[in-house]
């Protein structure tokens, strides 16, 4: 199997989706569960918050302002410093604080002191925080007003001045300050924790991110691969490809939110500290991943789709609006044609034709009329007068048109009956005038008509009946003929010359029998005396057959055949096609040019078993493509080659007796011949 074959079949495609699912399920539980081990196991929380430097670390800040925080809190709830030292023994860093007459602290710090240090935090009152430890974490002395929902301006005089509502621990005193500070010494052991666990996380996000590139990769094959086999270039279905488009999209998103959702819900939980549930995080990883790796193949189900053209004919969507807009266009359509066929039609009825044309001008004449009357003799007997005249106008005009109109439909009647083939049917009794002259002379037209088919079948009759007559009567002495010229050959005759002489009466003798044979056969076929037996054959079959017997290989010419290396099913007669194509292959190897290349090919093309055979003539085709196929025609108007100028014809006849088609193209020196025949089955 070449490459194509194996990066196509079955067992690579599995194997590159398991690859997928197995690297996101190595990404995911890799990095849940160093995220989960810091969180819970190891009793802390996460102190890398993927900072840059350890200096704008998160981790670092939360130390100086829980300090900050703790001092405050011990403040508002009365803590003297004794107590306040004894529960904050485990703090590695310094700090001091005051609030009016109170302090603790655990070294007398000043301003300048604290800033000289590697990380401080100085909190004054109002939430006024300075810190180079990054960002600050909490509010420390930062008041908060109840009414308002806001945190204000926390010094005596700013709440005079604002007149706000403070809680009773607001405002603090204005000589509120909080210090805390740590050395280089002091925060190396913080440091060394940070960095051993952004070492750790840093290694397992490079792993993650190599697994996320390989099944990257993967998933890059498998659309190009999938729905993809070795042995075509089609598009082959699942069975998961039968939902409709609406439904996958769901099932996706529905799936992995749900699996994803619940992911995410646990670790929630977890990072919060609730540990008790970390059993629960080895299910959640594999439901995420089944998930997945369903998601993944809805996903190339909608590839699949796309690359066969279905998504569209899949989709509820794009059906509906398609049937909406071709509905909303039929009707726009529909009513702008039929406005456009109402005016049409309005405008032929008025003056399109004889009828409606004597209408419209005897209504004109009829209205001049009664109009001239009216004005006339409206002063000599009123209108009555004028009406009793024009009711006579119109009863004699009517009289005049209703006799016209039925001229005017028997003429046209009787061109309907000719049409359909009833020639000998005559007109009579028509109204003087055109109409008495037309019918007169489509009488003289079906006759000379009805003669010259007459005429023409009786010949055509005549030219059958003695192209087989005299093909039948030409068999027996032929026969006769063929048998004594054979007898002759086989003797030794003398002189010498006797011996070629009998030879060239046998050769000339079978040339004699085949163009009697042939007349028959097409003599039979085109007056449709011939019989076909038609039944399910393997067009591949017969041309091998054909090539077999004709042994064109060996005439000189470069054969260049190209058949399917399947069964390509046909309905016809198997005795007849094989006519056909000895006759076809047959022609090339007499008429075309010596070492040219012939081309013979059968494939199937919109449904149908197409053979076409292409050579090179060795004489000037100065003929038209259509007349080739007539009878005791030849393309070698010098008949300096064999042959009857029937094979064509009766390739052509037998082709359409067997219900397929036949073409010739001539192209300057080049001729291609065509047979082809719906496939059957089909």
């Amino acid at each position: 199997m070449n490459i194509k074959g194996i990066l196509r079949s079955t067992a690579a495609k599995f194997i590159a989706f398991a690859g997928i699912v197995g690297c996101f399920a190595g990404a995911l539980f890799l990095t849940e569960n160093t995220i989960t081990d810091f969180a819970t196991d190891n009793g802390s929380n996460m102190v890398y918050r993927f900072e840059s430097d350890f200096a704008d670390s998160y981790y670092m800040s939360q130390q100086l302002s829980i300090m900050c925080a703790q001092m405050t809190n011990a403040f508002e709830d009365g803590m003297d410093a004794a107590e306040f030292s004894r529960q904050h023994t485990d703090f590695a860093g310094n700090y001091f604080g005051r609030m009016g007459d109170k302090t603790v602290g655990n070294d007398t710090l000043t301003e300048a002191e604290t800033k000289n240090s590697a990380f401080y935090m100085i909190a004054r009152p109002g939430g006024n925080v300075e810190s180079n430890a990054g960002i600050s974490y909490g509010y420390p002395l930062a008041g908060y007003d109840e009414e308002t929902d806001s945190f204000g301006y926390y010094t005596e005089e700013d709440a005079a001045e604002e007149g706000w509502k403070f809680n009773k621990f607001n405002p603090y005193p204005s000589n509120t300050l909080l210090l805390v500070r740590f050395t280089d010494a002091q925060a190396a052991p913080i440091k060394a924790e940070w960095e051993t666990q952004k070492t750790q996380i840093t290694g397992v996000i490079n792993q993650a991110v190599v697994l996320t590139a390989i099944a990257l990769l993967l998933f890059v094959y498998l659309l190009f691969v999938t729905g993809r086999r070795p042995e075509d270039e089609e598009v082959h279905f699942a069975t998961i490809d039968r939902l409709p488009v609406e439904v996958n999209v769901v099932l996706f998103w529905s799936v992995l939110g749900t699996a994803a959702g619940l992911n995410i819900a646990l670790m929630s939980e977890l990072l919060s500290g609730s540990g008790d549930l970390s059993f629960l995080l080895l299910p959640s990883i594999l439901f995420f991943v089944a998930a997945f790796a369903f998601a993944l193949e809805l996903t190339l189900s909608l590839v699949r789709l796309l690359k066969a053209g279905s998504l569209a004919r899949r989709s509820w969507c794009i059906r509906a609006f398609r049937w909406c807009f071709d509905k909303i266009g039929v009707l726009c359509t529909g009513t702008w044609h039929g406005l456009g066929r109402l005016r049409l039609a309005f405008t032929k009825a008025l003056l399109g034709n004889y009828k409606t044309r004597n209408v419209v001008l005897l209504f004109t004449a009829y209205s001049v009329v009664l109009a001239f009357l009216a004005a006339a003799f409206a002063g000599v007997g009123g209108s009555f007068f004028a009406f009793v005249l024009g009711v006579g106008w119109f009863l004699a005009a009517g009289y005049f048109l209703i006799r016209r109109i039925d001229g005017f439909d028997r003429i046209v009647a009787a061109l309907q009956r000719m049409r359909g083939g009833d020639l000998s049917f005559r007109l009579t009794d028509m109204p003087e005038g055109v109409f008495a002259a037309m019918a007169e002379d489509l009488g003289s037209l079906g006759d000379g008509m009805q003669a010259a088919l007459q005429n023409e079948v009786r010949a055509e009759r005549m030219k059958s009946e003695l192209i087989t007559n005299v093909s039948h009567d030409l068999k027996t002495p032929l026969t006769s003929i063929l048998s004594y010229s054979d007898l002759l050959s086989q003797l030794e005759l003398t002189p010498e010359e006797a011996n070629d002489y009998a030879k060239i009466i046998h050769q000339k003798s079978l040339r004699l029998k085949n163009l009697t044979s042939d007349l028959f056969d097409i003599s039979k076929v085109q007056s449709g005396v011939e019989q076909m037996v038609c039944e399910r054959l393997d067009a591949v079959t017969l041309v091998r057959q054909a090539l077999a017997e004709q042994e064109a290989q060996n005439s000189g010419l470069v054969l260049k055949v190209t058949l399917p290396e399947r069964e390509l099913p046909i309905w016809a007669d198997g005795r007849k096609m094989s006519r056909v194509l000895e006759n076809l292959i047959g022609n090339c190897v007499k008429y075309a040019m010596k070492g040219t290349r012939v081309f013979v090919s059968l494939d199937e093309r919109d449904g149908k078993a197409v053979f076409e055979v292409k050579n090179t003539a060795n004489y000037e085709m100065d003929f038209a493509a259509d007349e080739i196929t007539e009878r005791f025609v030849r393309g070698d108007a010098a008949r300096s080659t064999e042959g009857s100028g029937l094979g064509l014809a009766i390739a052509k006849s037998y082709t359409a007796a067997c219900g397929g088609m036949f073409e010739v193209e001539v192209a300057g020196a080049q001729c291609k011949v065509r047979s082809s025949f719906p496939v059957y089955g089909l």
